[in-house]
């Protein structure tokens, strides 16, 4: 009986009247819908491989009808465009992809009033993220590098429930290329690093917003300003200093490409040393097995190096994995 009346309930039941609210209150609704799903989750980022040349679609809030359509639009119509740089790539988001369509601009940078470069962290497990996001970086840099001056640019630095810029209130530091995490005070960490990269473009208006997770300290006020050194050398107003980065001096170009590849390397060796505790964690050391399935599964997520470690650091992939899969019928 109860179950019955439920169901003429639900039958009953009519769709939210959103029309009637007034326009103000769906402008606050559509505002939350928009930022909430901009981008894709971070698992979805970290977790899964993003195919090349794939772009995010607009907002389905487009799809309703035409009166929400027109409706979104003309709230975005002075929107900033966000750009999502992770280290599967660079990509502009749904929101942007949104605005794209309202402000109908070009993708071109120059052509944009407000661009918001949101730069993702590497996932703490798999630390060759790091030398993916900042090969990527120098690519955008290059890009805006050949625009001659930016209309407003603000960087941000997106940490998110996944992965943090910071590490216990310090910034990280995974793109030192000496590796030395003994260091008591570092001044130079992949905060600095990235901000440094940028110094050389030219914006009227620019600004860094810092991870929150910074915590107070003197390495935390050396990075503040160094943020502000590096705003006002965006904007020319002061001159840049001899040691920012430049792509255009070949040498210097040549020297980052090599000090990338060592760093990569030395990630290499953490990441893989990270994968395989892992395993050992899965397989309480070996001592169960994995599907050839759960395997793959495992590699497409975790890209470990294990050729990077020692015979006597890694077993080897039989040691974690059924030689015949027990689940294979034949």
């Amino acid at each position: 009986m109860e179950a019955a009346i439920s169901d003429q309930n639900l039958k009953a039941s009519k769709p939210f009247p959103m029309r009637q609210l007034p326009l103000e209150v769906r402008r606050k609704i559509y505002q939350h819908n928009l930022m909430a799903t901009r981008h894709p989750s971070p698992k979805a980022i970290y977790l899964k491989n993003v195919p090349d040349g794939s772009r995010d679609p607009p907002s389905p809030l487009l799809l309703v009808d035409s009166q929400v359509r027109n409706e979104v639009l003309d709230l975005v119509q002075i929107w900033p465009i966000f750009l999502r740089v992770t280290h599967q790539g660079i990509q502009f988001g749904s929101l942007a992809e949104t605005c794209f369509i309202a402000q109908q601009r070009s993708r071109n940078y120059g052509s944009i009033s407000h661009l918001v470069v949101e730069i993702w962290p590497p996932h703490p497990d798999r630390p060759t993220d790091a030398i993916d996001i900042w090969r990527h970086l120098r690519k955008l840099r290059a890009e805006l590098r050949a625009v001659p001056l930016l209309q407003r640019i603000s960087f941000l630095f997106a940490d998110n429930e996944m992965a943090s810029w910071t590490h216990n209130g310090k910034a990280l530091d995974l793109l030192d290329s000496d590796g030395d995490d003994t260091k008591p005070l570092k001044w130079c960490n992949d905060v600095t690093y990235i901000m440094d990269l940028f110094a050389r473009i030219s914006a009227a208006s620019a600004r860094f917003y810092l991870p929150h997770g910074l915590k107070p300290g003197e390495t935390t006020e050396h990075v503040r300003t160094r943020l502000r050194t590096v705003n006002a050398m965006i904007m020319g107003r002061i001159p840049i200093v001899e040691e920012a980065y430049s792509e255009e001096d070949k040498e210097e170009a040549e020297f980052q490409d090599w000090l990338d590849d060592y760093t990569e390397s030395r990630l290499q060796i953490k990441g893989a040393k990270i994968a395989r505790d892992k395993l050992d964690v899965m397989t309480r050391q070996g001592r169960m097995r994995l599907t050839q399935g759960q395997w793959e599964d495992f590699i497409a997520v975790w890209s470990p190096h294990f050729e990077s470690l020692s015979p006597k650091g890694y077993k080897g992939k039989l040691h974690y994995v059924y030689e015949d899969d027990p689940w294979d019928s034949a």
